[in-house]
């Protein structure tokens, strides 16, 4: 017999022992255990305690489950798992209650309210004869269930369901374990929520976070306003198509009570004051200006929200969280507060009015009054008011549960505050982000509970929310974004561990034996990190390239074109040697999984220059999130575009780009060049100023004019502007260039205040 054990789910340390104690012997011991039933227990989250015993347990049409308590939730319980071990075995199981289990042949959910665990811990049993699931609370018992249904699906070869013999004890580190869809962006369906809330389930998330209304849309049905369902919930998009829909109050009724049976709360989010364009398209009267308005198709940050010195903005707010509140019988409702850039309430007459009534310092401290008046308006019915940690700038009401994306920084601003927090910080658990950015390893490690927090902090933080916003993530693509790091985080977050490399190697392994059952149920999950990993290499001697490819997912192939055409099945297919070419080139690579493309084509464009592979010492560090390739990054070769989500940005976060190069011998310089990108909406800002100097052997710096090709302007969407200057052909060996950050985000940005990035390209010598 094996046994492992956590002593206590915060206790890594504990549990990395015994994960090595746990996989150092997997093989069944005798032939009366059927083969594979006894091998490793590859559930995911990973359990606190399993002890393996040599024998297992046969699920077959004769299994009965059986009740023993009268309690209606175990019995929904009972009924939820005869039918999905039904579906899996393709037979109906017979269902028993308490005095008819008979001798054996059964699994047995049991209530023990007198346990000393957690209420949401639980104890399997399994032996040769009969299955044991027993919990203090039924909510223990609905997880236990999940871990039965895991194991069914890991161990159900050839129409059989064999459960591997011993005892699994359970119990989770945080009480919230979430995630969050961006439904007012682009509208996903009521079938597809529930599917949704499904897979939570399976993996023991118990938070499903609805972002319900926004700048694109307004999704939920208020009987007193039907403007915001038939004006709100509607756009035209650039093309001339239109996106919308909502949900009616009978639909939500329905996914709150699909999700409560299977012990996922419903977190609806209504987002105030900013962030409400299309409900302005519907009830203008309710900004600062009067409007008019339509329903935003841009994605970003809009200047016009909720006139806070206006009493018929609370009134409404007040109607349409009393409906709402009505709609959803968990204790939290959302709030929003993110981004409210205040330059309309700044020439606002009413705004203005307000903060000399209430004798208010300035506009943070009038979405301070705001935050204030909605989060009493929900202590009146009885919930619970969650918002995102910019209400902490205006001074956040006792009893908010605050929702962290910035950083650690508001983390720790919101629990010295004695504020209850959730994590969701936005470099770790943003799924928006590509899973090349925030890949698979760094959200399984990411820490939940920082180590720089105090023991009186760590009990005030509540758990953890992953968040998949959708500006550019239609619903037929939710899946590759939100799987498999949906896994990574539900361990994440269960275990509420530090990050040890040992633990995310098993997790790796486990996590291989779950694609079959995803890719059974339809789930068509994404990359593990980059889609397609560019590594390049250059030969001087020869001048010539060589990319190797690397896929981010395991049996995918990969296609590729060096002619600019969009790589098929017919084209060339990398079989592992390096792709050579002499000449500046664009690669594009095609995923392909089962004859299926997977995902999106990437792209790399190759620039041949007199500085490939110089290194360009850097006086500053870059962000580690935003690393491309690397101390190579700038030499590499590689362009980037207008995305600095495809990887090939190096960003420098508050501080100057300040690299030099050293060329090893004067060369007759004609041009050198650099590219910056702006995207506003990610914190990304050019250069305040870019300045060249250029040295010969005798490393005496001179600085030469700067010209760019392309104007800077105001504007949201992202875009790259070229900084060069011209050498005239003087002897050259050193270049340096220093991008000159602007530190912080400027006043009217919804991150005035916050580090602000310069994001550079390649630096290229001519």
């Amino acid at each position: 017999m094996q046994v492992i054990r956590r002593k206590w789910v915060r206790s890594p340390y504990w549990l990395a022992a015994c994960l090595l104690l746990f996989f150092s012997g997997c093989a069944p011991q005798t032939s009366s255990v059927p083969a594979g039933a006894a091998q490793s227990l590859a559930l995911i989250p990973l359990p606190a305690k399993v002890v393996k015993r040599n024998e297992a347990f046969l699920v077959n049409g004769k299994t009965a489950v059986v009740v023993e308590t009268t309690l209606p939730e175990v019995n929904q319980i009972a009924d939820y798992l005869t039918s999905v071990l039904g579906q899996q075995l393709g037979k109906e199981l017979p269902l028993k209650r308490q005095g008819q289990r008979g001798r054996g042949n059964y699994i047995a959910l049991r209530l023990n309210p007198d346990l000393e665990v957690g209420p949401e811990a639980y104890k399997i049993q399994i032996t040769r004869g009969k299955v044991e699931c027993v919990a203090k609370t039924p909510a223990g018992l609905f997880w236990a269930a999940q871990t039965l249904r895991q194991l069914t699906y890991l161990h159900a070869p050839a129409n059989q369901i064999w459960l591997p013999g011993g005892e699994i004890q359970d119990e989770p580190a945080y009480k919230w374990r979430g995630l969050l869809l961006d439904v007012s962006r682009r509208f996903m369906s009521k079938e597809f929520i529930k599917r949704y809330i499904d897979l939570l389930a399976l993996y023991k998330l118990n938070q499903l976070h609805l972002h319900l209304t926004d700048d694109q849309g307004w999704r939920i049905e208020i009987k007193k306003y039907p403007a915001l369902t038939q004006k709100g919930a509607w756009r035209t998009e650039p093309n001339g198509t239109q996106h919308g829909g909502f949900y009616t109050q009978a639909d939500i009724r329905e996914i709150v009570a699909y999700a409560r049976a299977r012990y996922i709360t419903v977190v609806p989010e209504i987002d105030a004051p900013g962030h409400v364009q299309a409900a302005l398209a519907a009830y203008p009267e309710l900004s600062c200006t009067g409007g008019p308005f339509e329903v935003a198709t841009a994605a970003g940050v809009h200047p016009d929200i909720l006139c806070a010195g206006n009493e018929k903005t609370y009134a409404f707010l007040k109607d349409v969280l009393t409906e709402v509140a009505a709609l959803f019988p968990g204790q939290y409702l959302h709030i929003g507060g993110d981004e409210a850039p205040k330059e309309r309430w700044r020439v606002c007459a009413k705004c203005q009015g307000r903060i000399r009534a209430e004798n208010l310092p300035d506009e943070e401290a009038l979405q301070g009054y705001f935050t204030n008046r909605i989060s009493q308006i929900l202590t009146n019915l009885h919930k619970v008011p969650v918002a995102w940690d910019e209400v902490l700038k205006g001074g956040a009401p006792s009893g908010t549960r605050v929702q962290v994306w910035h950083g650690q920084k508001q983390l720790k601003e919101a629990l010295q505050l004695g504020l209850p927090a959730i994590t969701s910080f936005r470099s770790f658990f943003y799924f928006d982000l590509n899973s090349g950015i925030t890949n698979l390893e760094k959200v399984y490690q990411a820490p939940v509970s920082p180590s720089t927090l105090s023991k009186e902090e760590q009990r005030l933080l509540l758990g953890a929310e992953a968040a998949l916003w959708t500006e550019d993530v239609p619903q037929e693509r939710v899946d590759e974004m939100v799987f498999p790091r949906l896994l990574a985080f539900s361990e994440n977050v269960w275990h509420g561990k530090t990050a040890q490399p040992d633990l995310f190697a098993d997790f790796h392994r486990r996590l291989q034996q779950h694609y079959p059952y995803l890719d059974k149920v339809g789930v068509d999950y994404g990359f593990e990190t980059w889609p397609v990993q560019f590594v390049p290499t250059y030969t001087p001697a020869s001048q010539t390239f060589a990319l190797s490819l690397q896929p981010g997912l395991q049996k995918v192939s990969l296609y590729y074109s060096l002619n600019g055409s969009e790589p098929t099945l017919s084209s060339q297919k990398y079989e592992g040697s390096p792709i050579l070419f002499s000449t500046s080139t664009t690669v594009k690579v095609a995923p392909y999984k089962n004859g299926k493309k997977l995902g999106e084509t990437a792209k790399a464009s190759f620039e041949k220059h007199l500085a490939l592979y110089k290194r360009a010492g850097l006086k500053y560090g870059y962000h580690p999130v935003y690393a491309a390739g690397g101390e190579m990054a700038l030499t590499d070769g590689i362009l980037g575009g207008e995305d600095y989500r495809k990887g090939f940005w190096q960003g420098v976060e508050k501080e100057n780009l300040e690299a030099t190069l050293d060329l090893e011998k004067e060369i007759p310089l004609q041009e050198i060049s650099i590219a910056f990108l702006q995207d506003v909406n990610s914190w990304i800002f050019l250069p305040t100023k870019v300045a060249f100097y250029v040295a010969g052997s005798d490393q005496v710096f001179k600085e030469v004019p700067v010209a760019t090709a392309g104007q800077s302007g105001k504007t949201e969407k992202p875009y790259r502007l070229v900084f060069s200057a011209q050498g005239k052909g003087k002897p050259v060996r050193y270049v340096k260039v220093v991008a000159v950050n602007r530190r912080v985000c400027p006043p009217g940005h919804p991150g005035a205040g916050g580090a602000a990035y310069i994001m550079a390209d390649e630096l290229i010598v001519k």
